[in-house]
């Protein structure tokens, strides 16, 4: 098992699950199989076994050992034949890798999945957001309407110079002329009067919506174009993230490798003998030490 140990965990109980037990273990007929002969009632499976008993008899014959240091797992079936119990090893060695594989490529698929439609929302939005700028752009003729606002701006301020150069001069002619009807007065304050109503007009041109409006203009337009901005960066994370993830999901995968291929028994398993008899042996000392303490008492008394 060449990954995390959790892996390990994971095929373990998938392998002795209900769904794996209908697939496999259903498909070799426990019935006739592993079914209870007259020389041996104890051991196989009865005959009228449930599901709940088909399924507790199925995990007593499977056993799944992983181990913790190597990550190797262990698999090993018992069976009351050699084929049965070899064909039932084989099956669920196939059903090992199929779990593992389908389960990578899921999660896998499903990663990209997702990562490839943030790439496409990132793009639609950038689509959208340059297409509303764009039509801003073409609706009111102006390349940059900073830079219109800027010119404007600036030459209103030219303008009211010019006010003021001719303010001073106004003044200091009428200490010059004490009627203010001469001429030289009358036409410099008539230049200051129209000069005033330029710069009033040219106010209101710039930020009544009658005019230009190029405040509101400008505003709108820098709104559309840090949308323009916002969606670009977005963008460019969504195809990084994807990048990296198709990467990640390179140097993650995971793989089952099988280091000894399942052999069919030759001898059947006959520790169960010496157990057998260990177990009844300390059964016997058991009886007989109660028995000897139970006398002893007995006399005593």
């Amino acid at each position: 098992m060449l990954g995390s140990l959790e892996d390990g965990r994971f095929l373990e109980v998938y392998l002795t699950s209900p769904e794996v037990m209908k697939r496999v273990f259903l498909e070799l007929k426990p019935a006739e199989t592993w079914a209870r002969i007259e020389s041996d009632p104890f051991a196989g499976i009865e005959a009228d076994a449930n599901f709940d008993q088909q399924l507790a008899f199925f995990r007593r014959q499977v056993f799944v050992s992983p181990q913790d240091l190597s990550g190797v797992i262990n698999l090993t079936t018992v069976g009351l034949k050699p084929e049965p119990a070899f064909r039932l090893n084989q099956l669920l060695l196939q059903e090992a890798e199929q779990f593992l594989n389908r389960t990578n490529q899921d999660i896998s698929l499903n990663q990209q999945r997702f990562f490839e439609q943030e790439v496409g929302k990132a793009r639609d939005r950038l689509n959208t957001a340059s297409a509303l700028f764009n039509s801003f752009k073409n609706q009111f003729g102006e390349v940059n309407l900073s830079e219109a606002a800027s010119a404007s701006g600036s030459f209103i301020s030219q303008l009211e110079s010019r006010l003021v150069d001719l303010k001073v001069q106004e003044a200091s002619l009428k200490r010059q002329f004490k009627d203010p009807t001469t001429p030289e007065v009358s036409f410099t304050t008539d230049q200051i009067r129209e000069l005033e109503r330029q710069i009033r007009e040219e106010r209101e041109l710039l930020v009544t919506p009658e005019g230009r409006d190029l405040n509101r203009l400008v505003a709108e337009g820098s709104k559309l174009e840090t949308d323009v901005l916002l969606a670009t960066e977005a963008l460019k994370s969504a195809i990084n993230a994807a990048d990296a993830n198709r990467q990640q999901v390179q140097q993650q995968l995971k793989f089952l490798v099988r280091l000894s291929e399942p052999v069919t028994p030759v001898d059947p398993a006959s520790d169960w003998r010496w157990k057998g008899f260990l177990a009844a042996l300390g059964g016997l000392v058991v009886v007989w030490g109660l028995g000897s303490f139970s006398l002893g008492i007995m006399n005593r008394r």
